[in-house]
């Protein structure tokens, strides 16, 4: 019994570990969120169904997106040692639960939410697998389209709840889509080397650190303005009106500070850590602000 288990753990957890899990739970919280700041009251079973369809879409996609590159993961020494390139999985595996969830999620997504979410799931894999996924190995432009699928998660919770899209949902979309750019222009270039060993051109390898840089600072500009205009769509309120400000100046500091260091490791870093932080607490104080509006609405 213990031999047995002891050689079905390690594939199990090789399972798991095709789904991308940090990134799937990542998706259900946001997803959330986005369900919350719809205008319309949660109903709890829509909402159960909605964060599961878009949990196995997530989940199949990122089965999928590994079946895709496992070549490649073998050449970067963050991905050597996942299930398919280091060889303990069998490709057809991945293949398998990547169909077999996506396929799940779609009717899920139709008859547990929506149609219209449904239809954006569907649009979300076909431009992270058949799109974003190829396109890696071709062009630094892949940063572009992948943040579309990337930034679906908000939006999906949104139609799941309200069944339209609309100008605020998609403004959550837009704030979404732009935070993925400066983030992820972070990761190219202090990863640069092991992106570049194994054939991907990205953004600091095509355009050069100093381009990079301007481009992230570029893109940093357009999420801070995408960050306020969530306010003039009422989604906000004042408190996250100024608590957006003031992230913004933050950020924006910290992608400047990379035209004057020379530790430019160092400095990317720490800016993709900075994205984090700031995309934590910038939802955050925006749920806040919108219970607060909700509970005072309700009460007096």
């Amino acid at each position: 019994m213990t031999v047995l288990t002891n050689e079905l753990t390690p594939s199990l957890k090789d399972l798991v570990a095709l789904t991308k899990p940090k990134i799937t739970i990542m998706t259900i919280i946001v997803a959330l969120g986005g369900m919350l700041l719809a205008a319309e009251a949660v109903l709890p079973l829509r909402a159960v169904w909605g964060l599961l369809g878009i949990a196995l879409l997530v989940s199949g996609s990122s089965a999928l997106n590994m079946y895709w590159e496992r070549f490649h993961d073998r050449l970067m020494d963050r991905t050597k040692d996942r299930p398919l390139p280091s060889g303990r999985m069998q490709p057809v595996r991945a293949l398998f639960l990547g169909i077999l969830l996506s396929f799940l999620a779609v009717p899920i997504l139709l008859f547990g939410s929506n149609f219209l979410t449904a239809v954006l799931g569907v649009f979300s894999l076909i431009a992270y697998v058949f799109l974003y996924t190829p396109m890696k190995r071709i062009s630094s432009l892949a940063l572009v389209v992948g943040a579309f699928p990337g930034a679906m998660p908000v939006l999906l919770g949104y139609t799941a709840v309200s069944g339209k899209l609309d100008v605020p949902g998609i403004a959550l979309f837009s704030l979404a889509f732009f935070w993925q750019l400066p983030h992820f222009i972070a990761i190219t270039i202090y990863r640069k080397g092991d992106y570049t060993k194994a054939g991907y051109p990205v953004v600091a390898e095509v355009t050069g650190i100093l381009a990079a840089k301007w481009l992230m600072f570029f893109t940093t500009v357009l999420l801070v303005l995408s960050s306020i205009l969530i306010y003039f769509v009422n989604l906000g309120g004042l408190l996250y009106l100024y608590v957006s400000v003031l992230l913004g100046f933050w950020f924006l500091a910290e992608t400047m500070s990379g035209f004057v260091t020379d530790n430019v490791d160092t400095w990317s870093k720490r800016v993709f850590y900075v994205s984090l932080v700031y995309q934590l607490i910038l939802f955050a104080i925006l749920a806040v602000d919108v219970l607060l509006q909700k509970f005072i609405l309700n009460n007096f």
